[in-house]
């Protein structure tokens, strides 16, 4: 076999187009992934709500986003609380169910999480490797030139 037998011949057209493929799979990958840790954020907040409830005598609560007005509440622990299923459907479970199935979610959420990194590495390797051979084509170009 000849070494013009293992060379694959690929245009600067189809190059460049899988550049700009790669690149926006990294922003999606990226904005999915900021996403994800924004819920994993909220689930956090959510289950320090929860044992805050069970242990806190006087809560502050704000009626407005800056906190012009604020209410000293006196609460009672929660014997339910609402949680958040999916697709619009919340189920009435006692605070310890809540607990579990916050927990339950956030695993997920994580596990879906470092999917996204590893998909999100191999993408920004390819995107790497084309353009460290656009740079080399663009750097022979430059020397055929002079």
């Amino acid at each position: 076999m000849s070494d013009q037998e293992n060379k694959i011949v690929i245009s600067l057209d189809d190059l460049l187009a899988q550049a700009q493929l790669l690149k926006k799979q990294i922003d999606d990958l990226s904005a999915a992934k900021a996403e994800i840790l924004d819920s994993v954020a909220s689930i956090e907040s959510a289950k320090a709500s929860i044992q805050e409830l069970k242990t806190q005598q006087e809560v502050l609560v704000s009626t407005d986003k800056k906190g012009y007005l604020m209410f000293r509440i006196n609460p009672q622990p929660p014997q339910k609380v609402l949680v958040y299923l999916g697709l619009s459907y919340y189920v009435e479970v006692d605070v310890d169910t809540a607990l579990k199935i916050l927990d339950d979610r956030e695993n997920e959420l994580k596990e879906a999480s470092a999917g996204l990194d590893k998909k999100l590495a191999e993408s920004k390797a390819a995107y790497d490797q084309i353009i460290d051979l656009l740079n080399q084509i663009q750097a022979q170009a430059q020397q055929k030139g002079e």
